[in-house]
């Protein structure tokens, strides 16, 4: 009986340690690499892991501006999810529009920000620009939508005189 009770009780221990083993590939690490993206860095089995990210707004307007002027904007996220959150990349529709974001991982429940500057310079007239962001959620791609109206300088010099 005792051979049978000792047998139970190391089976038991071999059972939760594995079942530990299991719980730290949840993992999640990142680094920057040369490009500017930030890569995910883990085992096979966490790198398809996936988390929620939640945007307050996916979209803003900068309303008017004149020619030449720079604008920025901060699209706050929430990681709604269960896994450490991080943004591989954000890409603009164009050089004009410049995303700059966190490149540590985002911890669940934890807020981060996404700020977006826009230069206007040698523009005119009604603009839409996207940032195309891509993280380790389901889909991969968020997109945000910029707006913006721009009034072209005067470059006149004047009336010419005679």
């Amino acid at each position: 009986m005792r051979i049978i009770l000792s047998i139970a009780i190391v089976s038991l221990l071999f059972a939760c340690d594995t079942k530990n083993e299991s719980n730290n590939a949840l993992k999640i690490e990142a680094q920057q690499v040369e490009s500017g993206q930030t890569q995910i860095v883990s085992d096979t089995n966490t790198k398809q892991a996936t988390t929620k990210i939640e945007f307050v707004e996916t979209a803003h307007d900068f309303g008017v501006i004149d020619e030449g002027k720079e604008v920025e904007y901060d699209f706050k996220f929430k990681n709604t999810g269960n896994l450490p959150l991080v943004i591989s990349d954000a890409k603009a529709s164009c050089g004009c529009t410049i995303p700059e974001w966190t490149k540590e991982p985002v911890q669940p429940n934890a807020e981060g920000k996404l700020k977006v500057k826009y230069n206007s310079t040698g523009k005119e007239g009604k603009i839409h620009k996207t940032v195309s962001v891509y993280a380790n959620t389901n889909p991969e791609l968020t997109t945000l939508d910029l707006h913006v109206e721009v009034i072209k300088k005067d470059n006149s010099m004047g009336p010419i005189k005679k």
